[in-house]
């Protein structure tokens, strides 16, 4: 009876030992993810104010589910409203000139057929009809099958600062 006692008893000493242990560990993990997403924020700043400063974009392709995410610079550069969402991957190669755009398909089908990275000199067509020279490349994230995951990419506004006609 004594050591049936003394078994409870020990076994709500553990009970209330791993519950200390495990709120402590969830308060630290908290902070962490809070300070992990400060860090994140400031990341996004950082190169927000880098893509408006060196005229680039950034923007990444998923493979999987060919849904395409664009930086507000590449907005910027295509003219394109915000409000309107990250347009379809053939829509954005429609943004090139139409002598650019076999060259282009064929960089990202090599990318995300074969992993191949690229990089070339294009006009796109923006919005408002106005002509841009860019600079592409695009780099592909391999998973650990060896297959491609995904493209990052960036676009670089070759344009003079005096031919530039959007903000």
């Amino acid at each position: 009876m004594i050591l049936l006692e003394l078994f409870s008893y020990l076994l709500a000493f553990l009970f209330i030992l791993i519950s200390g242990y495990l709120a402590f560990r969830l308060r630290n993990l908290r902070s962490d993810l809070r300070d992990t997403r400060l860090a994140l924020d400031r990341c996004r700043l950082t190169l927000e104010i880098s893509e408006d400063v060196g005229r680039f974009g950034s923007w990444h392709l998923d493979a999987r589910t060919n849904v395409l995410k664009w930086s507000d610079y590449v907005f910027d550069m295509h003219e394109r409203r915000h409000s309107l969402g990250n347009p379809p991957l053939e829509h954005a190669i429609g943004y090139y000139h139409a002598d650019d755009r076999a060259m282009v398909e064929t960089a990202v089908s090599r990318a995300l057929d074969e992993g191949e990275d690229f990089e070339f000199r294009a006009r796109i067509l923006t919005e408002n009809d106005n002509e841009l020279p860019v600079l592409a490349r695009g780099t592909c994230q391999i998973g650990g099958d060896g297959g491609v995951l995904g493209i990052f990419g960036c676009f670089v506004d070759l344009s003079k600062p005096e031919d530039r006609k959007f903000a």
